[in-house]
């Protein structure tokens, strides 16, 4: 079992809501939380304080979903809980 370096508290602000000002809202209150953590300082929240609104295709939510998928990916690596 690994042995985290970390942890980071942020499940309770992600939308189930697929609109953008919803999406828009958690992902600004999610970077506000990263960009207080020490673990995160070298990953970019630039891009979660800026979700395109997307058209019929490609929505809000799969933006962010890309984006938070890269957080995970972050914190994998940097063994970093998020919970």
């Amino acid at each position: 079992m690994p042995e985290w370096l970390g942890r980071v508290k942020i499940k309770h602000l992600l939308t189930e809501k697929d609109d953008w000002e919803s999406v828009q809202t958690s992902m600004t209150q999610i970077a506000g939380i990263l960009e207080r953590r020490k673990a995160f300082s070298g990953f970019d929240v630039l891009p979660f304080r800026s979700i395109p609104k997307g058209d019929t295709v490609f929505g809000p939510a799969d933006y962010a979903n890309r984006y938070l998928a890269s957080m995970y990916d972050f914190a994998d690596s940097h063994r970093i809980w998020i919970e």
